[in-house]
């Protein structure tokens, strides 16, 4: 699928995903249709559907994290038009949950506390310190990068992260030196390259 294909298609499928966001239907046929389309075009590429504080519907294209994606991304978003009461967003921005619920466990982000360093080239290699972690747990692996990605956002965590891994904290495990995910997006704010 071309990339006017997909915004042709989108057009189509806007009324019912209008609907769809208000709670006027219960109906997913719009919102699936929008993601075989969106993945025919990259299928590394995902839509997220809501709406925003001024309440304007939001179309957010994610690549779910993966770097190879984020090419795809911008050339999905680059120079489109502008679409009536509705902001096309690229990658999931900075906005941070209480919980990640995942295969029936809810992921909690005061479980996790982090430390890194900084690699010479300014990107972090970052040590995720859980609670009840259980090695290489995969649903708590997944609940701290996810987190990481609301905290930082999308792209962010995708660039500037070179690498993560993972210990267990114990159920009374020491906090002393290590940071949270607010302090971790505070020092890369601090980075910032201008």
């Amino acid at each position: 699928m071309t990339k006017q294909e997909f915004w042709k298609s989108f057009e189509q499928h806007m009324p019912a995903l209008e609907e769809l966001i208000t709670g006027q239907t219960g109906d997913y046929a719009a919102y699936d249709a929008l993601s075989d389309d969106l993945r025919a075009f990259n299928q590394l590429l995902v839509p997220e559907i809501t709406m925003d504080t001024e309440n304007r519907f939001v179309l957010l294209i994610s690549c779910d994290g993966c770097r190879q994606g984020s090419p795809a991304v911008e050339e999905l978003t680059d120079n489109i038009g502008a679409y009536p009461n509705w902001k096309i967003v690229k990658y999931r921005q900075p906005g941070p949950m209480k919980f990640i619920p995942l295969k029936g466990q809810k992921v909690y982000r005061k479980d996790i506390l982090i430390s890194w360093e900084i690699t010479s080239d300014g990107q972090y290699n970052l040590t995720f310190h859980l609670k009840w972690y259980l090695k290489n747990n995969q649903t708590q692996q997944t609940g701290a990068v996810l987190h990481l990605g609301h905290t930082i956002g999308e792209y962010d965590a995708m660039t500037r992260i070179h690498n993560v891994q993972f210990k267990s904290r114990g159920i009374f495990g020491s906090r002393n030196g290590l940071k949270t995910l607010d302090d971790l997006k505070a020092d890369m704010d601090d980075r910032q390259v201008p």
